[in-house]
């Protein structure tokens, strides 16, 4: 059927008119495709703002760290992986991080000893959170017993720090198998 033939039939009926249709079609199509693209710059955006309010968070977890721990040189990926467990254990402990370092700020708090004696005598859920923070960096575990399902890190953990030039931890051999057996050199 020629061209000519097809406008014939529609106009008697014959064939279902075909733009309205197609202009239905790409109409959805572009107010799809819009809807889409328009999505993926909202996320962008919240993921872009979200992230930059992590970074606070991350570097507030990481200032109150080094006053609980007592160093002034911590990792500050693990920091941000201990926050991020930390935080997903417990919903509320982002809260309780903000309420701790304010509680130390406040009282004028120099070292964790003293924050600690008045938390136990004022904030009980406080010093709670003030040990969850210290068993973690120090074991570099998030949780206790049978809660304790992530390990953040092993060898990094400031509890072998101390040793760390003579004693590896645990499992880690240093050198070849019986190395052991010959005398370690003089100091």
């Amino acid at each position: 059927m020629s061209t000519h033939g097809r406008d014939d039939a529609r106009r008697a009926g014959q064939l279902p008119a075909m733009p309205e249709r197609r202009r239905f079609l790409i109409g959805a199509g572009l107010v799809a495709g819009t809807l889409a693209l328009s999505g993926s710059w909202v996320r962008t955006a919240l993921a872009q703002s979200a992230t930059a309010a992590d970074a606070s968070q991350n570097a507030n977890f990481l200032a109150l760290s080094r006053l609980l721990t007592g160093r002034p040189a911590l990792d500050a990926r693990m920091g941000e992986r201990l926050y991020a467990a930390l935080s997903g254990e417990d919903h509320s402990f982002a809260g309780q991080v903000a309420a701790l370092a304010d509680f130390a700020k406040k009282g004028g708090h120099a070292n964790v000893e003293a924050l600690t004696a008045a938390l136990d005598a004022q904030q009980d859920e406080l010093a709670k959170t003030l040990r969850r923070i210290v068993a973690a960096w120090y074991t570099g575990v998030v949780g206790e017993g049978p809660n304790a399902r992530v390990v953040i890190a092993y060898a990094d953990a400031l509890m072998f720090q101390p040793v760390k030039d003579v004693l590896m931890p645990p499992t880690y051999c240093q050198a070849a198998p019986n190395y052991w057996v010959a005398k370690p050199p003089m100091a």
